[in-house]
């Protein structure tokens, strides 16, 4: 029988907090492009822990309890002391790819090109001038796929685990913004709700009601829950389970303090996470081909200029506001292929010679140990 979590009664606004590293918690949130959906689960106890005692629950809506087809229990397998379990909707068969309405999870193969907007019909371009780049679609909205391999697009090859395979069996991973995802000990939420180890959002609040938005917001109003990716910050130690603060009838509300927030399909955090728990120092960047990714870029507010990008051959120029002392180019794993210094000029010239077609990142470092990143396309 579904119970009705309502919590309203007074007597159940006790406060069941979560000691420090003590239980699994959510250490990351992926809402994409369709069903572009997956969830990171952290163990910060120090020994392993078996999954199967512990279930992902729904709450769609505004909804104050999941349906019974909205928790599924996590698989029957260890997870070790800090190391995560990566779950992805699983919608992986090549025959939906051309459906309107079961377009799988990315898997790298998604064509990439020059975005263009869609009233205007002129490339899309960022605040320097630089074009942008993404993938392609169809008409219809289905997304096309080439033969070219790109990891930055795959979502796919992150997963611990493809969950939820028919919508009317089970869609507990379909969340889309509005819907409270819940982690929970046991595969029941309990009638006073103390086995709830961590939500994202708020069980009982539909944000479409209450504050006429599509998903939860950060305190500047943008989308939190909704075509974004959200990694947990490396001090929590624990999950949100405060009644007080996942109860939209305990006056719960959901700012996204405990997250950082990125970009709409950004996987390279997946598969890793730092946490104070661990006592070693981790990088949060996970390459499903080269592993942890020790290479993260801060940008700095230099202003640059790079053409052409795209580039096809040949050589590729940077100007700059500041003199540049030296320009990197990292390909999309974090692996350095080139590196040219400069004599503290404002211009740099590079022979990119046979680069592989794809996705790039070009660093521009400056004096006072400053830098700037942008994104470079081979064709």
């Amino acid at each position: 029988m579904r119970i009705i979590l309502l919590f309203v009664v007074s007597i159940f606004s006790i406060n069941f907090l979560s000691s420090q590293c003590d239980d699994l918690f959510f250490s990351e949130y992926v809402e994409g492009y369709s069903n572009n959906k997956a969830l990171e689960i952290y163990n910060p106890t120090g020994q392993a822990v078996n999954l199967s005692d512990y279930s992902i629950a729904r709450a769609s809506n505004g909804s104050t309890a999941p349906a019974s087809d909205q928790i599924i229990s996590l698989p029957n397998v260890m997870l070790e002391s800090n190391d995560v379990f990566v779950v992805v909707v699983d919608l992986r068969d090549t025959s939906l790819w051309d459906s309107q309405f079961d377009k799988p999870a990315w898997n790298g193969y998604n064509l990439i090109d020059t975005l263009f907007d869609g009233v205007t019909g002129e490339a899309i371009v960022d605040t320097l001038g630089n074009v942008i780049f993404g993938p392609q679609y169809s008409e219809n909205g289905s997304a096309l796929f080439g033969d070219e391999y790109n990891e930055a697009y795959d979502l796919q090859c992150k997963a611990d685990a493809f969950l939820c395979p028919e919508y009317e069996i089970n869609n507990t991973m379909y969340f889309n913004g509005n819907d409270a995802v819940i982690l929970i000990k046991g595969d029941q939420i309990s009638q006073n709700g103390d086995n709830i180890l961590d939500v994202i959002g708020v069980i009982g609040e539909d944000p479409e009601d209450t504050i006429m938005e599509d998903a939860w917001v950060d305190e500047d109003g943008f989308w939190l829950t909704k075509n974004r990716t959200l990694v947990r910050k490396r001090e929590v130690s624990s999950g949100r389970n405060n009644l007080n603060d996942i109860v939209y009838a305990l006056d719960g509300t959901f700012t996204g303090d405990e997250w950082n927030s990125y970009r709409n399909n950004s996987f390279e955090f997946l598969g890793i996470h730092n946490s104070t728990c661990n006592n070693l120092e981790t990088p949060d960047r996970y390459s499903c081909s080269e592993g942890p990714i020790t290479n993260v870029f801060e940008t700095s507010l230099i202003e640059f200029k790079v053409y052409p990008n795209p580039v096809s051959q040949g050589n590729l120029n940077v100007i700059s506001e500041e003199s540049i002392t030296g320009v990197e180019v990292y390909n999309i794993v974090g692996a350095k292929v080139l590196t040219k210094s400069v004599n503290s000029m404002k211009t740099a010239e590079l022979n990119l010679g046979t680069f592989e077609k794809g996705m790039y990142f070009l660093k521009i470092t400056f004096g006072n140990n400053q830098w700037s990143i942008t994104k470079l396309m081979v064709q």
